[in-house]
């Protein structure tokens, strides 16, 4: 049997040991860019001026069928005195028999929540169910940021009226 005692020496072992962490966290960081872009968040609905109160009104009607989908919407901030802390609709005007209404979400946002009514906003999030006056879908948003009014802020009236 051939046995031969090693000496090691902890500072040329801390030093190697860095080197190679070094190498690995080069490789990482500038292996990860890579041409290939991010495929884009995509949503089951995208809301936008003509089809927002189609896809309202549809999810109003089926309220089951709608929860757990995702959703993308543009709006302004809607309140009301009786809405709980954290809730808001994302809202849009439209216009009905010569007569301007506010159509839209109830939302639920359990972020900081420092938006004034009237404020546009972008959210995203998922359909859930929730109650206001009775079963209706609620936007249970997980991001909101803060945008400039479009041109035009009225929304065409559902399909089917």
């Amino acid at each position: 049997m051939y046995v031969k005692n090693i000496k090691l020496n902890p500072k040329k072992i801390l030093i190697i040991c860095l080197i190679i962490a070094i190498g690995i966290a080069l490789v990482l960081e500038l292996g990860g860019n890579s041409s290939t872009p991010l495929p884009a968040q995509t949503y089951d609905y995208e809301l936008n001026e003509d089809n927002f109160t189609t896809i309202l009104k549809q999810a109003h009607n089926n309220i089951d069928g709608c929860v757990g989908k995702t959703v993308k919407a543009s709006g302004f901030v809607f309140t009301l005195y009786d809405f709980k802390q954290n809730n808001f609709v994302c809202g849009r005007n439209m216009m009905l028999d010569g007569e301007e209404k506010v159509v839209g979400f109830l939302c639920e946002y359990n972020g900081d929540l420092d938006l004034a009514q009237g404020e546009w906003i972008e959210i995203s999030g998922v359909i859930t169910k929730g109650y206001y006056m009775g079963d209706m879908p609620v936007i249970k948003v997980d991001k909101i940021k803060k945008i400039a009014a479009p041109a035009n802020t009225f929304v065409k009236a559902p399909d089917n009226l």
